[in-house]
């Protein structure tokens, strides 16, 4: 992986030299030529700034000091905090300070940015209007009621002290200047000169002897701390053998830990979430948008794109395995990672690679597998997104769930899904269809699943939930092997248990018809539960109930009480004489899509057969 991460480093040209990395900038602080801060300006941008790793950072005050300078605290160069740079504090309600003791730390930190841009400002002309501006006590305390002022605001104006800033001299921002690259890189090497190593070792990333690095630079793009995350780590004891200590546990050399930092934060900008994970996917080469299905497996913005994804994965794939494709494309691999913060560290939840005709075929048959009828049963659902698919697990997130507490019921699950996606081979987890059960079952006897399939006006979000555990059950089924199922209405079905649920969903059509039933209200609410875990108990006493029914339809409208008979038969010609006495839950999950795709069925014919009769 980490091999990998350097190499897409490289292919997309990206900045990995050590002492350097991207930061988000918020504000700039105007200076003029004569030493004076001038406006306050908003920018919210990423720029390639001075960076210290953080043992370089607790050793800053102490190379300092042996140069003869005093210093307290470490700060960063040219770029840091408000609250360090111009000594900017919290306050509450009352204006005063919220954290005293932090913002002594912030003035001492600020005293060392200030000697740093003074030491700069000697040997580069760029850095002298700042440095004056910065030692001028009426001009830092005039450009602090600046920001006080701005921190009062509300929504996206409003400045906090936590956010960084940075200079605009010569109507640029004084990152965009190279003039103190130099500069940068002789006082990183002077004050955290490295000791000669006792030996070369075989590097983990690039597979030549280097010099480890002692320690490696953080992940900043994972979120979950502003502080970053550690890919590598050797911390403890228990991390440490053969008497090798910090990063020789773990051989990296300096250049190649920081160019497989720098890809890794450029990959998750543009991560996709499932569930508390982070997922990215790259490949070895630049391949054509339209052969990059990743971000179809999260987040098609429509349902005629979604469906043309699967139909443009089955052409792109016919172009593979008929020669037609490029012969680059036909080499290419992906990679894919999937990840999270824990501690201060990358927790490495997954990582596959594979060729890109394998990560096509996978995207085909995952979408293959999740499809299935829309509720009026005239055309194909759109098949959800991952992080969509994963949510519906559960009933929805209501406003005062916190999110961790939302996804802890289902979080050992946002793995196994993923793999799923990314190999047609791998099941479907058991578990998935234990939790869809308990949540469909819920939702049915409490009226909701049967509100949003009646609704005449869609609940698109609702629907969204029904079509992705129906098709997460099917995509179960069919990948245990042996029979598969298809989207919509399956008259030749070899299980009794989904032919039950036809038979459930028939029955409760004839209640509904009968408005004079005493039972027509709620049927499936009072009845469903039971009739799907013991069906000979309760679909035997509905099949009587509906032959009074039927008899008394006949009168008033023969036509309807033919057509119900007609779908009787076909229920019962498919189940045989006899009805289960239990069900099991895989069972019970044959039952939940029978009920479904007969009523879709039935909703089709309607337009039909049930008006025309």
């Amino acid at each position: 992986m980490l091999s990998q991460l350097v190499a897409y480093t490289q292919q997309k040209g990206l900045g990995a030299e050590p002492g350097f990395t991207t930061k988000e900038i918020r504000w700039l602080a105007g200076v003029s030529a004569d030493g004076r801060f001038t406006e306050l300006i908003p920018l919210d941008q990423s720029k390639t700034a001075p960076d210290l790793s953080q043992p370089e950072m607790i050793g800053m005050p102490g190379a300092l000091r042996a140069m003869g300078y005093e210093a307290e605290q470490a700060a960063h160069f040219l770029a840091d905090t408000c609250a360090v740079v111009f000594g900017l504090a919290e306050r509450d309600a009352q204006g005063m300070v919220k954290k005293p003791q932090e913002h002594a730390k912030n003035l001492q930190k600020q005293a060392t940015f200030r000697l740093l841009m003074e030491l700069a400002a000697k040997d580069i002309p760029l850095l002298q209007p700042i440095a004056q501006a910065l030692a001028d006590p009426a001009q830092l305390q005039a450009f602090l009621q600046k920001l006080e002022a701005q921190a009062q605001k509300k929504g996206t104006e409003k400045l906090k002290p936590t956010d960084k800033i940075t200079f605009f001299v010569q109507n640029r921002c004084v990152l965009d200047f190279p003039d103190w690259h130099d500069w940068w890189r002789r006082f990183r090497a002077q004050a955290f000169a490295r000791p000669e190593a006792s030996g070369a070792m075989p590097s983990f990333a690039t597979g030549e002897l280097v010099t480890p690095a002692s320690t490696h630079p953080k992940v900043t793009k994972l979120g979950g701390s502003a502080f970053g995350h550690a890919l590598v780590t050797y911390d403890k004891e228990a991390f440490e053998s053969y008497s090798l200590s910090q990063g020789e546990n773990a051989a990296v050399e300096e250049q190649a830990a920081n160019a497989y930092r720098a890809g890794l934060d450029a990959l998750l900008e543009q991560a996709e979430t499932l569930g508390e994970m982070k997922v990215v996917v790259w490949y070895d080469q630049e391949i054509p948008e339209e052969d990059d299905f990743f971000r179809e497996l999260f987040a098609p913005s429509s349902q005629a794109e979604e469906l043309q994804a699967l139909e443009r994965a089955r052409t792109v794939l016919q172009a593979f395995r008929t020669g037609q494709a490029p012969p680059n494309l036909r080499n290419a691999r992906f990679f894919a990672a999937a990840m999270s913060p824990a501690s201060g560290r990358v927790m490495l939840r997954d990582w596959q690679m594979g060729r890109l005709e394998d990560f096509i075929d996978a995207v085909a048959a995952w979408f293959s597998d999740l499809t299935i009828v829309r509720r009026d049963g005239g055309s194909l659902a759109s098949p959800p997104g991952l992080n969509r698919l994963f949510q519906s697990l559960q009933r929805p997130k209501t406003p005062e769930q916190n999110l961790d507490d939302y996804l802890k019921p289902i979080k050992q699950l946002q793995t196994p899904l993923w793999r799923a996606a990314l190999n047609p081979r791998l099941p479907i987890p058991y578990a998935a269809v234990a939790k869809i059960m308990e949540t469909h079952t819920a939702e049915v006897m409490t009226g909701g699943f049967t509100e949003a399939l009646k609704a005449q006006k869609p609940d698109a979000a609702a629907l969204g939930r029904i079509y992705a555990r129906m098709g997460l059950l099917k995509a179960y089924h069919n990948r245990k092997g042996g029979y598969r199922m298809s989207a919509e209405l399956d008259l030749s079905h070899p299980s009794p248990a989904y032919h039950c649920g036809r038979l459930m969903c028939i029955l409760a059509q004839i209640q509904e018809a009968a408005s004079d039933s005493e039972i027509n209200a709620g049927v499936i609410q009072r009845y469903y539960g039971a009739a799907s875990s013991t069906p000979s108990l309760v679909l035997g006493r509905l099949t009587r109930l509906s032959q009074h029914h039927l008899a008394k339809m006949a009168k008033d409208a023969p036509g309807l009480a033919y057509w119900f008979n007609t779908q009787l038969a076909e229920v019962w010609k498919a189940l045989g004489k006899n009805l289960p006495r239990t069900l099991s839950l895989e069972e019970q999950s044959l039952f939940a899509l029978g009920y479904y795709q007969q009523m879709a069925a039935s909703r089709k014919k309607s337009d039909s057969e049930k008006e025309s009769a």
